[in-house]
């Protein structure tokens, strides 16, 4: 069976590099970003570099490397962005992106959204599919504009899309969870992997909105549908891999 071939973008970045070590034995990746990832891309797997904010680049990106998928990781994922900063990345090249892949010949175009278009409910407030959004910066409303477009594609051009609410991603030794909230939306690395490898193979699917969290003791997200319709089993937990202690909820 010949190899699905993906195009990654923002694969110079941690959850692109992290997707890329643990599968590039199964997919032929093409591999693009604003700069050359640090590790040294092997074939058959190829780089290009591209800024995909650029009219007519994503086009002739897509030209080029003519994906079965499309995995678009690539932003801007700073909560503190300004418009200005957050406008090629985060509106720009997803815009031009999601428009190439319609005359392409992708078949599923996953979307790296963000927790961020919900961080305006209380923490204490668990997240269920079907609640309106509510972010709390520029940032997250970028991600909704994402969203959106993504769900425009799916049901007017025909371009199945999943966009996934990546939470708190973190590698474990970067001791980077300060929060209650980190540690309920925290994502492992090898959640994070099997998380894009069911919204890349999951069948039957116009447009769903999946939630990026491992399978924390609290969860900011609820996984129901994530786990039935992409297939997702989490095996992390934030609170046994890290253990706060209560002092975090005091």
């Amino acid at each position: 069976m010949t190899a699905k071939k993906l195009l990654l973008t923002g694969a110079s970045g941690r959850i692109g590099r992290t997707f890329f070590q643990a599968m590039h034995t199964t997919y032929d990746f093409i591999l693009t970003d604003l700069k050359r990832p640090d590790d040294e891309v092997v074939a058959p797997h190829r780089f290009i570099q591209a800024d995909l904010s650029l009219p007519g680049a994503a086009r002739a990106l897509l030209t080029e490397a003519a994906p079965d998928v499309i995995v678009h990781l690539a932003g801007i994922p700073d909560a503190s962005a300004s418009f200005e900063q957050l406008l090629p990345a985060n509106i720009l090249s997803v815009t031009w992106l999601l428009e190439a892949a319609a005359d392409s010949t992708c078949q599923r175009f996953v979307f790296a959204s963000s927790a961020q278009t919900i961080e305006g409910y209380p923490v204490d407030v668990q997240i269920h599919p079907g609640m309106a959004v509510a972010p709390a910066n520029l940032y997250g409303v970028t991600k909704c504009y994402g969203e959106a477009l993504c769900s425009c594609y799916a049901t007017q051009h025909g371009l199945s899309c999943v966009a996934l609410r990546i939470g708190a991603f973190e590698h474990k030794e970067a001791n980077a969870l300060k929060n209650a909230r980190d540690y309920s939306a925290w994502l492992s690395p090898r959640d994070a992997v099997n998380l894009i490898t069911g919204a890349v193979e999951a069948e039957n699917i116009t447009f769903f909105i999946g939630y990026g969290i491992s399978d924390n003791r609290f969860k900011r997200f609820d996984l129901t549908r994530t786990r039935e319709v992409l297939g997702y089993q989490p095996v992390d937990d934030a609170f046994r891999e890290f253990n706060p202690g209560p002092a975090l909820f005091t």
